[in-house]
């Protein structure tokens, strides 16, 4: 449990949704008012642990890449010395295992479908930007009175090709089981077991012992006869022993889905089954209750449309998003920076070379500023940002690359003090991660065979560049840049000219750079700090500033003849927020 001293300041606690061993979850609303949010802690007990805390982190890092109406909403992530939070849209609703545990028998087919059918489209949205869940089960599946469900809890979720045994026993896929790299086609297994459950009453695979679990998906589902007849071909291929044998694609699995629910049940058969579940979903009560989303528990003038949305005036905290800042091949030429592997590593074997820079490894976790009690100078500031491609494929020279399997780029950075005055000395931490593809050929419905990195072949990934680029700095050298805001918008990354330039000194170590097989990837590390004194307002006028190490920050990915557009070419973020003081 969270002692009251790791609590977020500034929110009254409205009720507890749920605990367990690595903390709690409650129902809360900022002081000030606003609507109510689910905030996660992380328990007291575990906040020394650095292994705990790099996992909260790594939730956090999950959800930040999914956006999407089937996703319970991340809306920030906080850390400092008093604790760790997780804020998160607050969704009216009841957990599904819940409904399958109080209703009498299984759930209507047409229900069943349409819990499916949302289950997949809030996985499709995840293994979009390469996000693998790995624990999808009923209990994290929430039904909304309208029928309409969210995919939570993201605490065990992993990148795609990513291995472990982590996951729930009675629906985890053969190959986690075995430890293996999880892949989208773990999740629609996991998604499919929940599917008999749903249409059947009974767990497909059953047990007592983690023995006697492990044998019975080793063996297999055989229990077809208690599912109707038409459904059968999802179960069969849903649940097959291999990935290989399954379909990877959770929107293919979608249309198959909505074409054998049509020719079965008719075209309405969402509207009935949607309507089922929330006849069914209206008799268990709800973990976040209706009434405590309006009413009495919102302050004057707000309303219940602003359930799911920041609180606004949060003690010492301003939510901005995400950020982001890297540098590119050519400033690393300025600097002396090695490139051999092209920052990257390879980027298509020889072919090619990735065009980024100096940063280091961090989650993708929304920007927040921490501002000192007082009126002096103190503080801390963060931002971070999210790169990738949706159509990777265009950009990689293979054209069946799923959307999972994207390059991309993970930048936190740090600014320490977040409030400055004229001749303070400003500290700038800057942690990058990125992936980059080499050696594998994509088949048909996103099957990859990896020939591992320099394969010397003409039929795998290669040809392509990808980096931030662009310099507008009007000296050489290591650099800060800083836009006023306004013109410049929080929540936006700083892509255009006006920025105002300082020199600062940076330290970067080696990058570390090893070539993963199980991703068929190269995974990037480094990180880069700079030192630099606030200069006086000849240069900085006292004002509200974003700051980054380069200046536009533009995201773009490199292959002849092709736009940004048609790569689906993605960068997500906003940078560190400071307060320059008058002296």
């Amino acid at each position: 449990m969270t002692s009251a001293g790791h609590r977020l300041p500034g929110f009254v606690e409205l009720a507890e949704l749920g605990s367990g061993a690595q903390g709690e979850v409650v129902l809360a609303r900022h002081a000030s008012g606003g609507g109510p949010v689910a905030i996660k802690y992380l328990a007291a007990g575990l906040l020394g642990d650095t292994n705990a805390r790099n996992t909260f982190r790594d939730e956090a890092q999950m959800l930040k890449r999914v956006n999407d109406p089937h996703v319970a909403r991340l809306l920030d992530y906080l850390e400092s010395p008093w604790g760790a939070a997780i804020i998160l849209e607050a969704v009216p609703g009841r957990p599904l295992r819940k409904m399958l545990d109080e209703h009498d028998g299984p759930l209507a087919p047409e229900a069943a479908l349409a819990t499916l059918k949302g289950s997949l489209l809030g996985l499709a949205a995840a293994h979009a930007v390469g996000v693998v869940h790995r624990d999808y089960k009923p209990a994290n599946v929430l039904v909304q009175d309208d029928g309409q469900s969210r995919l939570i809890d993201f605490g065990i979720a992993v990148l795609t090709g990513q291995g472990g045994q982590a996951g729930t026993p009675a629906y985890m896929a053969p190959e986690q089981w075995a430890g293996e790299p999880a892949t989208p086609a773990t999740d629609l297994y996991a998604a499919t077991g929940v599917f008999v459950e749903c249409v059947t009453g009974r767990k497909p695979f059953r047990g007592t012992t983690l023995a006697e679990l492990k044998t019975a998906h080793t063996q297999g589902f055989a229990s077809f006869e208690q599912v109707p007849e038409p459904l059968r071909p999802l179960v069969r291929r849903g649940l097959a022993q291999t990935p290989s044998e399954r379909v990877w694609n959770a929107y293919e699995f979608v249309s198959e889905l909505e074409d054998i629910a049509v020719r079965t049940y008719g075209t309405d058969w969402e509207r009935q089954g949607i309507l089922a579940l929330g006849a069914v979903a209206a008799t268990v009560a709800t973990t976040v209750p209706l009434a405590m989303l309006g009413g009495a528990l919102l302050a004057p003038g707000a309303s219940t449309t602003a359930v799911g949305t920041a609180a606004s005036g949060v003690a010492g905290h301003a939510s901005l998003g995400s950020a982001q800042s890297a540098v590119t091949s050519d400033v690393l030429a300025k600097t002396g920076t090695s490139a051999s592997k092209g920052v990257l590593g390879k980027v298509g074997g020889a072919k090619g070379a990735a065009a980024i820079g100096t940063a280091g490894v961090g989650a993708v976790i929304a920007a927040w500023v921490f501002w000192p009690a007082g009126p002096g100078v103190g503080g801390e500031s963060h931002g971070g940002i999210h790169a990738y491609w949706t159509r990777p494929g265009i950009l990689t020279g293979q054209i069946d690359m799923p959307a999972s399997d994207t390059p991309y780029m993970d930048v936190t950075m740090t600014v320490t003090p977040a409030r400055v005055k004229r001749g303070t000395s400003l500290r700038f931490v800057q942690r990058f991660k990125a992936r980059t593809p080499e050696g594998a050929k994509y088949f048909p419905g996103g099957r990859r065979q990896c020939f591992g990195k320099n394969p010397k072949r003409t039929d795998t990934v290669g040809g392509f560049q990808f980096g931030w680029n662009g310099d507008d700095a009007p000296f050489k050298g290591d650099h800060l840049a800083f836009y006023r805001v306004p013109p410049a918008k929080p929540k936006e990354l700083p892509t255009g000219t006006g920025a105002i330039f300082v020199r600062a000194k940076f330290t970067r170590p080696g990058m570390a750079q090893p070539y993963v097989a199980a991703e068929c990837a190269y995974l990037s590390t480094q990180t880069a700090t700079a030192t630099l004194r606030i200069p006086g307002p000849k240069v900085l006028e006292p004002g509200t500033y974003l700051v980054t190490s380069i200046s536009p920050m533009r995201i773009t990915g490199t292959r002849a003849g092709v736009s940004q557009e048609a790569m689906g070419t993605v960068n997500e973020g906003a940078a560190p927020l400071i307060e320059v003081l008058d002296d």
